[in-house]
């Protein structure tokens, strides 16, 4: 017994720390063989950000966590299961500032999880001043399908006010409100969500814009088509009795038009407003607007000279005219087969109308006729503005007679 105890006291501090050094590389063992590396991520939280001021760049997320935990949990580990923080208590917020490198702390929310490494284990931030400033609202309504136009777009409000970062609100220009035209042509009237945009367009986040929504109108028509036609002179009333309209001119005579392709296609002419050329007898000359249709525009000059040639009729008009003697001798007589003849003029009809027929006279020369019975030509002078058509008859049968000498008395 006494031996046992000599050989198992003899020695005892060395004995004592070879127990301890195995104890520790076999706890290491066991460690090692726990420790696991997980790779999901987890979101890095800014805390005690200073008021007033916003942070510029994104902490990013911690990639890789060294840890080790029970066999049985760590095949259910989860970003759920880590909060990973950086602290910003002390920073300046200064516009234009170089990043400023701050430490990552990764905490294990459950307790059988020991964090034992991560990475990233720090990362750079700048914090810049919040600022705020208006700018207009724009409406951008992309291309605009074919066969479509669009007119001007009304939007409410007029302005919008942008808050963040001043570095981020001094690239923003407008904002911008996005809508799409309907292929079909139906008009835009919506609340439409608003957007920071820098002067190329590219939106600037992350701002706040105030208000957020805005009311947009667009009208949505089909596109207009255009045409060239002629012009049409609207003449109202009746020339003077016995004239006529010869002709109308108009200068251009043609005109270019747009609107609905429907409309154009049924469209033949562009019609002038009224000219009035009741109870004239004379030529008129007008500058006249044009009454295009509904949904029709014309292009360019809206008014046309317009010519009316007004011309007296021409005809015919028969008159009875009474005969006349020509060298009649007083010792004869005269006996006519007709007392009158039908002399038919020509001429415009206002001067045939005003001709007076009793003023009218044929005549029948008999100055070389001898006594007997003989055919005489009927000539006749037309009045002047006149011609001679037609006499009937043409002549005239004159018995001409020796006045007998009376007998002396006793």
């Amino acid at each position: 017994m006494k031996r046992a105890l000599s050989f198992v006291t003899r020695n005892w501090p060395l004995k004592v720390g070879a127990v301890a050094l195995a104890t520790v590389l076999y706890a290491g063992l066991v460690l090692s063989q726990n420790a696991r590396t997980w790779s999901g991520q987890v979101p890095i939280e800014p805390l005690n950000q200073p008021a007033g001021a916003f942070l510029l760049d994104d902490p990013g997320v911690v990639t890789l966590i060294r840890l080790y935990a029970p066999p049985d949990l760590a095949s259910l580990i989860t970003s759920q299961d880590f909060q990973a923080t950086i602290d910003l208590a002390g920073m300046d917020a200064t516009s234009g500032a170089e990043p400023e490198v701050v430490p990552v702390s990764v905490t294990a929310l459950d307790p059988r999880i020991q964090v034992i490494d991560f990475r990233p284990r720090q990362v750079a931030v700048r914090l810049d001043p919040i600022e705020t400033k208006i700018v207009p609202v724009a409406v951008d309504h992309g291309t605009v399908p074919p066969g479509l136009q669009v007119g001007d777009a009304e939007i409410t409000p007029a302005s919008a006010e942008v808050r963040g970062a001043s570095t981020l609100v001094a690239r923003v220009v407008r904002v911008v409100a996005r809508v799409t035209i309907d292929p079909n042509g139906i008009n835009v009237d919506d609340d439409v969500a608003l957007t920071a945009v820098d002067e190329r367009g590219e939106a600037v986040a992350p701002v706040d814009v105030v208000p957020d929504i805005a009311h947009v109108r667009i009208e949505v028509t089909a596109q207009a088509a255009s045409r060239s036609v002629p012009v049409a002179p609207q003449l109202t009333g009746t020339v003077a009795a016995g004239y006529r309209v010869a002709a109308v001119s108009v200068a251009p005579a043609t005109v270019t038009v747009s609107g609905d392709p429907a409309a154009l296609a049924q469209l033949q002419a562009v019609p002038t407003a009224a000219i009035d050329i009741n109870g004239r007898s004379s030529d008129l000359e007008r500058t006249v607007a044009l009454a295009p249709p509904s949904g029709v525009t014309v292009i360019g000059a809206t008014t046309v000279s317009v010519t009316v040639d007004v011309v007296a009729q021409q005809g015919s008009q028969s008159y009875t005219v009474g005969l006349t003697l020509s060298g009649a001798h007083a010792d004869r007589t005269y006996q006519l087969s007709a007392a009158s003849v039908l002399v038919t003029l020509g001429g415009s009809l206002p001067t045939l109308s005003a001709i007076d027929a009793s003023r009218l006279t044929a005549t029948l020369d008999v100055a070389a006729l001898e006594p007997g019975a003989h055919t005489v030509t009927v000539t006749f002078t037309p009045p002047a503005g006149t011609s001679l058509v037609a006499i009937s008859p043409a002549s005239v049968t004159v018995t001409v007679a020796v006045v007998a000498t009376p007998s002396p008395t006793p």
